[in-house]
């Protein structure tokens, strides 16, 4: 390739020195070139049980900045039991005349695979069949003479969920498993930045099929010296292995996410609450995911988790909070009410003085921040927390759903109740549930007349602060105190990382009220540092 590179070169400079010729006659004069069209690409779209997804994927390719007329689309689908086929074909009805060419191949029954012992679970009969189905992909795009097929290729841009998991290996065994490196994790967390080798990607991929040995690859049947795992993503990475073909994955950008596999005896609404928790940390994190505009999305059903309220604390000026929480809610199926909070930019004695509460009589509340993001199964979760509490008859007053542990190896499980200890001190009240003799015993400590942050309020009222002086002043401190473990709610980000902002560690109580206050925040706000040694000091008295 470089000699004729290094030709056309020379002509380029021998031209440009050369005094152009005036035409005669405008016959002479050559026609300007048109532009060359973008590569011709295929799509190749395999769904399966994917009813609580799909409508996000089809909305990715909606807006791809892409020409959809140099785009073909291969769409199959299969042994559904909910309402994949419908929204696929609702889909193409609207979008298939805007795409080169669309080949369409549903199958409506069976609803399972031989030897299948659930939606989840992979039989070798599943594994053939897909291998099958992304052969027949392959075919097609060889014979549309595209020359990328998206969807199964050799480069593929990395993925990201919620945890370690992505769509890549970056070592394999000599019997085809997963091998752990030291490269994986630098990479998945994009310490390093690039496109680098690795044995193996999949779930979304780039392949040229211009190149000569892309001919030699396929799903199925496997390599005739095939002896690994049977799985057609293994298949395939043998299969470029076998063709001196490698594989890359690029992580330079954050390009989409990839829901973590469900176990083979999860269900489908195991599925569905991981793309939930999928989804909600793409709004934190970013790229957000925004469904199909054509795909018909049925409204969410809330409930209030068994509370007789749930409250969510918001200042009115943040309301970039105040949608993202109430969206995220919305997604959990979680009915909140919002309550304005005090704004803690301008706090002072004044707006203090005006302060009251409204004893509303209530069984049992729960409270939300509006700056936390939610565990994974988050609702199931809490449910199964409070129904134990209900049959253990639990006296309890403030559950923490999320604070910051600041000695959590000393704190006691409690008996009969999974997942709930004995709150030590804590710091933050992102997230808490309050029973009507809890709120009370809260109102009896009169906080308004002894001001103090509320997460070092609570802490004393249940008798585990470590500061004598401020215990004192609140001579009642009886209240039953206990935390989730581990714990349902954790800040959106910590003091230092990129975007955090705070509305409470960043204000102070003044007495001046012509002065606006502000505090660029403490110990309190940094992820799992333990408090300075200091922090009995005066200074830090003062700073309470």
């Amino acid at each position: 390739m470089s000699a004729p590179w290094l030709l056309c070169a020379a002509a380029v400079v021998l031209l440009a020195t050369l005094r152009p010729a005036a035409a005669y006659f405008s016959e002479e004069k050559p026609p300007e070139e048109s532009s060359v069209q973008p590569p011709a690409v295929v799509v190749a779209v395999l769904a399966r049980n994917a009813e609580h997804s799909l409508p996000f994927y089809l909305g990715a390719l909606e807006r791809l900045r892409y020409p959809k007329h140099r785009v073909s689309v291969w769409v199959a689908t299969d042994h559904n039991s909910d309402n994949t086929t419908a929204i696929l074909r609702e889909w193409l009805t609207v979008m298939q005349k805007h795409y080169h060419y669309v080949e369409w191949r549903p199958m409506e029954q069976p609803v399972s695979y031989v030897g299948e012992l659930g939606p989840k679970h992979w039989p070798n009969t599943r594994y053939e069949y897909v291998m099958k189905l992304k052969q027949a992909a392959l075919n097609f795009a060889r014979k549309r003479w595209a020359d990328y097929i998206l969807n199964k290729s050799v480069i593929a841009p990395m993925l990201d969920s919620p945890g370690a998991y992505s769509n890549y290996w970056c070592g394999i065994t000599p019997q085809g498993y997963y091998r752990r490196t030291a490269e994986y994790f630098p990479t998945r967390q994009r310490q390093r930045l690039g496109c680098f080798p690795v044995p193996m990607v999949h779930s979304t991929m780039l392949l040229d099929l211009r190149k000569e040995g892309m001919k030699e690859l396929a799903f199925f049947p496997p390599h005739k010296d095939y002896s690994w795992p049977y799985d057609d993503i293994i298949v395939f990475a043998f299969s470029c292995r076998a063709a001196d073909i490698q594989m890359y994955l690029c992580n330079k950008e954050r390009y989409g996410f990839l829901n973590v596999p469900a176990k083979p005896h999860h269900t489908l609404e195991d599925d569905q609450l991981n793309f939930v928790h999928l989804h909600l940390e793409s709004i934190i994190e970013g790229p957000r995911m925004y469904p199909s505009r054509i795909v018909h999305m049925f409204p969410k059903k809330r409930d209030l988790v068994g509370f007789d309220e749930i409250y969510l604390i918001n200042l009115r000026r943040r309301a970039d909070r105040r949608d993202r929480m109430l969206f995220s809610l919305n997604e959990l199926e979680v009915d909140v009410k919002v309550v304005d909070a005090v704004d803690g930019n301008a706090l002072n004695s004044s707006d203090i003085k005006l302060l009251g509460v409204v004893d509303q009589q209530m069984d049992k509340a729960l409270v939300f921040e509006d700056d936390v993001r939610f565990q994974a199964n988050f609702k199931r979760r809490l449910l199964k927390v409070m129904e134990d509490v209900e049959k253990a008859d639990l006296d309890w007053d403030i559950i923490y759903l999320g604070r910051k542990q600041v000695n959590p190896a000393q704190e006691e499980e409690v008996p009969d109740v999974r997942n709930l200890v004995v709150a030590g001190y804590s710091y933050w009240t992102l997230s808490y549930a309050v029973s009507l003799q809890g709120a009370q015993k809260l109102l009896n400590g009169e906080p308004l007349g002894k001001m103090l942050p509320v997460d070092e309020f609570l802490p004393i009222m249940y008798d585990k602060h470590p500061n004598e002086k401020h215990k004192s002043h609140f001579p009642n401190r009886n209240v039953q105190a206990f935390s989730t473990r581990p714990l349902l709610v954790q800040p959106c980000r910590y003091a230092g990382d990129p975007g955090w902002v705070s509305d409470t560690e960043t204000s102070t109580l003044w007495d001046d009220d012509a002065v606006l206050t502000d505090w660029r925040g403490s110990h309190k706000t940094l992820k799992g540092a333990p408090p300075p040694p200091e922090m009995l000091s005066n200074a830090y008295k003062d700073e309470l």
